[in-house]
């Protein structure tokens, strides 16, 4: 993921939660969820998540993460996947600020990036719609 990409992607969640007239409460629920291609040794891609895992405990960022690994999936099998639930686009927000501006996952990330352990093969934003 490029560094523009890490800088406007919370900026843009910011500016959508900021626009919409709902109140919290009434807003749905939203998933982020970062899908990764381990090149390589998985378990050593997990000893690194932990890491990140701890830090996003320590910052209280008001979500809930869990990473998945997918095990009938065809030629994505084993993709490791880390969903992050947000009550609403605002948590996400105030949320991802949070990461983003925390050092030691900055650095976390820069040395995971320069690993070449993973490859990032997507980054998605799911909105609840469950009737």
């Amino acid at each position: 993921m490029t560094a523009r990409r890490k800088l406007w992607v919370p900026a843009l969640a910011a500016m959508i939660a900021l626009a919409m007239p709902v109140a919290a409460a009434d807003s749905p629920r939203v998933l982020t969820v970062l899908t990764v291609k381990v090149k390589g040794d998985q378990d050593a891609y997990v000893a690194q998540l932990k890491k990140f895992l701890a830090g996003i405990k320590r910052l209280d960022t008001g979500g809930t993460t869990r990473v998945w690994r997918t095990t009938l999936a065809g030629s994505d099998t084993r993709m490791i996947f880390v969903a992050t639930e947000f009550a609403n686009l605002e948590a996400m927000a105030k949320g991802t600020a949070k990461l983003q501006g925390d050092e030691e996952l900055r650095k976390l990330r820069k040395d995971l990036d320069a690993s070449g352990i993973r490859e990032i093969v997507s980054d998605s934003l799911f909105e609840e719609i469950t009737p």
